[in-house]
């Protein structure tokens, strides 16, 4: 049985995804090693995600490591990926899904601080969280300013720490998946229906080769038929618009008794 390896980003919530993925490929009976990659997204910390347009920057240098033969799997966030793979490639699994959910933290006490009515400056640069929040905060009396900020979970939980910021949103799953210590924070997570969330949001896809018989195989095998039904209905729609980090769209499909909820928004 042959030796896979795959390729994934390299920061600490991302190598906890990779290690998920090589855990299920051993249960399998495949020996696994795991090799990463650094990203443009990764390299270029100075530049909003906006600012680095919309052809995958945290997924392009992955997918080399497939074309070129180094890789036979790459692991991706399914909400970092672009509408269009690269030609050869596919995507035959999404083989783990935490919660889709999006998270409001703030610094304890930062909403009194503020009950003079200036704005709470909450860090994102995500268009689809600003439209979101902005609209939250209208409908419950509240003044805030969007920043954008930029970093892995634990930077930005740093400068939430340092008072950058008076709050920040960020994924469940990923701060779920590296056990995030939150407890010097005042947590609200959002619902779907306040919070659309992104596409594919928690959800892990497996990416290979479109000539690699086995490897298709294998990822649809340890794909749960929820995952695979989620995933194609959000990456139709997704795909549809041709949407890439700078639209403003959360699409989610949630599956209830294998039949869909969909909730879609979407702002140019």
């Amino acid at each position: 049985m042959r030796e896979i390896c795959i390729a994934g980003r390299g920061s600490r919530l991302a190598m906890v995804q990779n290690e998920r993925i090589a855990d299920l490929l051993k249960k399998e009976g495949y020996a696994v090693r795991i090799m990463t990659v650094k990203t443009l997204g990764d390299r270029d910390r100075r530049r909003s995600v906006t600012e680095l347009g919309g052809n995958g920057p945290f997924v392009r240098d992955v997918e080399k490591a497939l074309l070129s033969g180094e890789a036979d799997i790459a692991v991706h966030c399914v909400k970092d990926l672009p509408y269009e793979m690269a030609p050869g490639l596919c995507i035959a699994g999404m083989p783990d899904a935490a919660d889709p959910r999006d998270c409001l933290l703030l610094r304890k006490g930062a909403e009194n601080a503020k009950a003079d009515g200036t704005a709470l400056v909450i860090g994102t640069g995500s268009p689809r969280r600003i439209r979101q929040l902005l609209k939250l905060a209208a409908r419950e009396g509240k003044s805030i300013e969007c920043k954008d900020i930029r970093g892995n979970i634990t930077t930005r939980l740093d400068k939430l720490r340092q008072g950058d910021y008076d709050g920040i949103v960020l994924a469940k799953a990923g701060m779920d998946r590296i056990q995030a210590d939150l407890g010097e924070f005042s947590v609200r997570v959002l619902e779907p229906e306040e919070m659309i969330p992104a596409v594919g949001q928690g959800m892990l896809a497996c990416e290979c080769r479109e000539s690699d018989e086995e490897m298709r195989a294998l990822l649809a095998k340890i794909t749960p038929a929820e995952h695979e039904l989620r995933y194609r209905i959000e990456r139709e729609i997704f795909c549809r618009y041709r949407c890439d980090c700078r639209s403003a769209v959360g699409i989610h499909a949630r599956i209830v008794n294998g039949v869909p909820e969909l909730l879609v928004m979407y702002e140019e």
